[in-house]
């Protein structure tokens, strides 16, 4: 699983054309601090939207919402220094983040939800659900390191895939605008989390 996720992780690099930047900056620990936390926020959307824009964030909501959840797990077993800080970094911002996409889709009329056919319809089901979240809560030490940055890495590879599905089939400026927010920060966060897996 290892390689795997790893190697998913580095084509979705190599696919966005850019190796991002580092998401905590060495000492900020994980107060929210580093590329993710210091971008601009994102104005509410406006009311112009299309089909691919309300999907993106659909299946945004439900990809915040597992990756804050993984997190939170990272954030009370991590042994890892650097696991932790990226944990909070990733916790904070995606909360600002949820918190933002249900305010889009309630002035949108759309539910929060596209239903259990939303990721089926785009490639599949996410790597990451709350069984295999629940299953890293029986990991400790090294191996649950491991297993979080392997994890959230793919996760984030995700992301952006829909970040860029949406910059070539949404229409609405400011959900364009965070997906290009999204594609940038995540390749940061896969880089950084690629770099410490390597040194275990």
């Amino acid at each position: 699983m290892r390689r795997l996720v790893i190697a998913i992780a580095a084509a979705v690099l190599a696919l966005a054309g850019c190796g991002g930047e580092a998401i905590v900056p060495p000492g900020q620990g994980g107060h929210g601090h580093g590329a993710t936390s210091a971008a601009p926020p994102v104005p509410a959307a406006s009311a112009r939207f299309n089909d691919a824009d309300v999907t993106f964030v659909q299946m945004m909501v439900d990809h915040l919402q597992l990756g804050i959840s993984l997190s939170q797990v990272a954030l009370a077993k991590a042994t890892k220094q650097e696991a932790k800080d990226l944990a909070g970094a990733i916790d904070a911002t995606q909360r600002e983040e949820l918190s933002m996409l249900k305010s889009w889709l309630k002035l949108w009329g759309k539910p929060e939800t596209g239903g259990a056919d939303l990721h089926a319809a785009h490639g599949g089901q996410p790597l990451l659900d709350d069984k295999v979240i629940d299953g890293t809560k029986e990991k400790s030490g090294a191996e649950f390191d491991l297993t979080f940055l392997n994890l959230m890495a793919g996760h984030q590879g995700a992301a952006v895939e829909m970040a860029l599905t949406e910059k070539k089939d949404g229409s609405n400026p400011e959900t364009m605008a965070y997906a290009e927010r999204v594609a940038t920060t995540r390749q940061g966060q896969i880089s950084q989390m690629l770099k410490v897996i390597s040194e275990q």
